[in-house]
């Protein structure tokens, strides 16, 4: 009877062992997802000029491995997808010994964010918690703060959170909506070939613990949340996939990478994050580098962007630029628009506002009603992110399947885009705009004064919303452009 028990229990143990032979840790949360801002409303035309594939694995460290700790967030944002930002950004494209000498700390993310109370490392965390702490008080080296997969307490020290701070994120936004969201695997292509990794939460279950080459995307049991990295696609290989990077070691998958097929991924993939680093990548014009100097004159702080009114019809409204515009441009007290539309519009006409920057910064948007002095907010909206990270690319508002249209309030109204190298407190902004002394025009200049760039800094197109800009002033932060509308 004794041998019996023995037997039975070395099975039991065995399965137990097997079971977990892999383990994942992500918790899913509809409302944190969607609590975090989603990306410009690029142009759908924008997604069909990427190329056919695309891959960071060249910046990728070699995959580590969580062991038996739930810390696959940690993993994922920290580890993956900090150490591929930072390694883009140093341009150690296949330089996997000076990428492995400077990865990022899974621990310091899961310890930090991980459930109170759970001494024994037994809860997961959430996606959205490690890209706050990252973006918030940074993140420290491996080096500096070791992984154990036996604990989870030990927490940084004050020196720690001072090292930390010199790898905070820029930013980070989610991709699309919750749950099989539109146009999901586009935005992750556009994402990864902007060399912006991303990081995803997907429903994962036995299946994938064997999988090679390609995931079958088959659940067996019921699936678990499991966070990873997006580090590259080719719409040819197995049909059209993604490359991700695990945290299971290199002894799985291949060597620690899986490829996923688009209709899998669209399927299993519930949210997806974009981590944005402070400086770029090196093939994005960025001069947020350039700012540090006010006294070097070979320095040059550039800002530029472009934008157009379309009519319900397809036809732009034709736009010229103000006399005197420029002369008055930082001029507080000055109430003149930068551009005026030439013709006139009734109550009820739709138009649509499309938006270009050449560079990554902040845009908004501000209209302006005479007839009721109204000033609200047109943009961002609805949960989405005012910061531009795509260059050479279009976005529009509200958005392609949407328009604008004239009130029942007839007047000159005013559209006001604030194109901004900084984010912008816009909800101060606008305050100031509603209740300050002068006009529209005047208390938007006051608002944003100490920042924005001098009139003879910039060139403005004639016949069309179009601006470049160029300072060597590092002060010099926001383009406030005004347009007038008649509104009969």
């Amino acid at each position: 009877m004794k041998k019996l028990v023995l037997i039975l229990f070395l099975i039991t143990t065995t399965t137990i062992l097997f079971s977990q032979e892999y383990v994942t840790g992500l918790e899913f949360s509809q409302e944190k997802y969607e609590a975090v801002q989603q990306t410009v409303p690029i142009l759908s035309r924008n997604f069909t000029r990427l190329p056919k594939n695309f891959s960071l694995k060249g910046y990728c460290p070699t995959p580590g491995n969580q062991g038996q700790q739930p810390s696959c967030v940690g993993w994922a944002s920290g580890y993956g997808a900090r150490t591929i930002a930072y390694a883009i950004k140093n341009e150690w494209n296949f330089n996997t010994t000076k990428i492995n000498q400077n990865t990022f700390s899974p621990a310091f993310v899961y310890n930090l964010i991980k459930t109170k109370g759970d001494t024994y490392c037994k809860r997961g965390s959430y996606i959205s918690d490690a890209m706050k702490l990252m973006n918030t008080y940074g993140i420290l080296r491996y080096k500096d703060f070791t992984y154990n997969s036996k604990n989870c307490i030990t927490k940084p020290s004050s020196y720690g959170y001072q090292l930390a701070k010199k790898n905070k994120i820029l930013t980070f936004e989610r991709l699309a909506r919750w749950d099989n969201p539109y146009n999901l695997v586009s935005k992750v292509k556009k994402a990864i070939a902007n060399k912006n990794p991303v990081v995803i939460g997907m429903q994962v279950s036995s299946t994938f613990y064997k999988a090679k080459g390609a995931w079958s995307g088959i659940h067996v049991k019921k699936p678990g949340g499991h966070a990873m990295v997006v580090v590259g696609y080719d719409d040819t290989k197995y049909g059209g996939a993604f490359e991700i990077m695990n945290s299971w070691g290199t002894y799985w998958g291949n060597k620690g990478f899986i490829w996923v097929k688009y209709s899998d991924f669209k399927k299993q993939t519930k949210t997806a994050y974009v981590l944005i680093d402070k400086t770029g990548s090196p093939n994005v014009n960025n001069n947020n580098n350039n700012n540090n100097n006010n006294n070097n004159n070979n320095l040059s702080n550039k800002l530029g962007g472009e934008l157009r009114i379309q009519l319900g019809n397809g036809k732009d409204m034709p736009i010229t630029l103000s006399s005197g515009a420029k002369r008055g441009f930082n001029v507080v007290k000055a109430t003149k628009t930068t551009y005026k539309v030439t013709n006139s519009y009734t109550s009820g006409t739709q138009f649509r506002i499309y938006l270009k920057s050449k560079q990554r910064g902040y845009v908004y948007l501000i209209g302006y009603g005479s007839a009721d002095k109204s000033v609200d907010k047109l943009y961002p909206f609805d949960g989405f992110s005012a910061f531009f990270n795509y260059t050479n690319s279009e976005i529009a508002l509200p958005n392609e399947d949407y328009f604008i249209e004239f009130d029942n309030k007839p007047g000159r109204d005013i559209l006001c885009v604030l194109y901004s190298k900084e984010k912008l407190d816009i909800n101060s902004i606008i305050s100031k705009a509603k209740y300050g002394s002068g006009d529209f025009v005047s208390r938007i200049k006051k608002a944003v004064q100490y920042k924005m760039f001098k009139g003879n800094d910039i060139t403005f197109s004639n016949n069309k919303v179009s601006f470049s800009a160029s300072s060597n002033k590092s002060s010099a932060k926001v383009i406030p452009i005004f347009i007038e509308m008649n509104h009969q």
